[in-house]
Formats: C-alpha cells, structure tokens, sequence
C-alpha cells in the first residue's frame, strides 16, 4: 500500500493532496455526525472537548 502512495505521489502529487484532503473531509464528517445526537455522557473527554469547540464557533 504505502509502495503504491509513493508512486501516485511521485507521479501525480496534486491527485495524491486531494485523495489525502478528501481522508481528512471524511473523517471530519464522521466525527461531526458522530456528535450531533449523542449525550454528553456518551462522549470521551477528548471528543467532548470537541463538541464543546464546535459548539463555541457555532454561536458565533
């Protein structure tokens, strides 16, 4: 795997940012969901953390 990232990379390096942005995009996504209905309780702390960042930038 990592022998075909080095190859797209070396071949094609803007392909290779967007694959690597659009990981990012999708992991973002699933975190943002992941938070919109679950309690408090439900949320380690780290994660809390994060919600509670999103809910400051929210109210701005």
């Amino acid at each position: 795997m990592w022998a075909v990232l080095e190859q797209v990379a070396g071949v094609a390096p803007q392909l290779f940012l967007y694959a690597v942005a659009l990981f990012v995009v999708m992991i973002l996504l699933a975190l943002v969901i992941s938070l919109r209905q679950a309690e408090a309780s439900e949320r380690p702390e780290i994660i809390r953390a994060l919600a509670d960042l999103m809910a400051f930038w929210k109210k701005r």
